[in-house]
């Protein structure tokens, strides 16, 4: 699959959906992470208590500086977001999403955050759950570029930070209605990615389904759990003080933990397209550690502060952690 596939839309803004191209953005050396959306919102008729929209998503995370943590979204109307397949070039009110950079800008009452990104992809495209079987949850995800070096200019109320060759990633979801509850994982380096998540979903048959899904690539270590029956049997905990996922395949097994401290971690409401809503929290400057096994062998192990995202979603709010909006 190429990036340019993982990114076509599959929803086209159909209502009772939503869609959501997103990017981390790391910048390990001064221990900050910036997260950018481009999303696509369309409510059942059902779901009278929230209107159609696009929007643009823009947060800084600063590790050093939590006081200096910085969100904002910026809506349009939905016919605004236009997206094209082959090669994929998305717009919204003048922002641009394409398959090696982006561009855009978010006004609000905080402040204005504007970035001017390019990059260059080493590593094809991952779904957490492998098509055609993403379709039995209400939700799918593809990291669509889970390895990148990334370089540019991100500003922030006048405040122009250059960055060159930071790690980064660029991934690509959708559905029909939220997870009930999850967690999710990512970070990238010169010599690794790791992308993941346990989440707690409706299904497409009814019930609810729970599962891990984990892929990483360390130096010459490839580990890949995305089938279907891996994921569904492959349970564990959903919270907001970590995500941490053991998953096996053959003899080989994959620790990884995902820690966020509570400061770094900012709340925002996704509205759910057949109503209702779901509170998440993100950081993109959690610590990373992985470990992955054969036997009492270790293959690989990454230990790195500050460089990982970290999520955590819900229907209600955690006791003690503000939502911006």
């Amino acid at each position: 699959m190429h990036s340019d596939a993982a990114n076509a839309t599959r929803t086209r803004a159909r209502a009772g959906t939503y869609e959501a191209w997103y990017l981390s953005v790391g910048d390990p050396a001064r221990r900050r992470g910036y997260w950018i959306r481009y999303t696509s919102f369309n409510p059942a008729r059902s779901a009278g208590d929230h209107e159609a929209h696009a929007a643009l998503w823009a947060f800084r995370f600063d590790h050093e500086d939590p006081a200096a943590n910085w969100g904002a979204k910026m809506s349009f109307p939905l016919e605004a977001l236009q997206v094209e397949s082959r090669p994929f070039v998305l717009r919204v009110g003048g922002a641009l999403l394409a398959h090696d950079g982006c561009s855009g800008e978010v006004q609000s009452e905080r402040g204005t955050m504007s970035w001017d990104l390019r990059w260059h992809s080493r590593e094809r495209p991952f779904p957490l759950v492998r098509p055609p079987w993403h379709a039995i949850a209400s939700f799918a995800n593809i990291a669509s570029q889970p390895a990148l070096k990334m370089s540019g200019t991100i500003t922030i109320n006048g405040q122009v930070t250059h960055v060159e060759n930071v790690p980064g990633g660029q991934g690509h979801t959708w559905g029909t209605r939220h997870a009930l509850e999850w967690n999710w994982g990512f970070a990238s380096g010169p010599d690794f990615w790791m992308e993941g998540g346990t989440s707690r979903a409706r299904g497409r048959l009814g019930g609810e389904l729970v599962g891990t899904a984990v892929g990483t690539h360390v130096r010459e270590h490839r580990f890949l759990m995305n089938g279907p029956l891996r994921v569904l049997g492959t349970r564990g905990p959903i919270g907001a003080d970590s995500w941490t996922a053991q998953a096996k395949l053959g003899q080989r097994r994959l620790q990884i933990e995902v820690t966020p401290r509570k400061s770094d971690l900012i709340g925002v409401t996704y509205a759910d397209p057949r109503g209702g809503s779901r509170v998440c929290y993100h950081t993109e400057v959690a610590d990373l550690d992985l470990r992955l096994t054969q036997g009492e062998v270790v293959l690989a192990r990454v230990r790195r502060p500050a460089v990982a995202a970290f999520e955590y979603g819900a229907e209600s709010p955690v006791t003690g952690l503000p939502v911006l909006f």
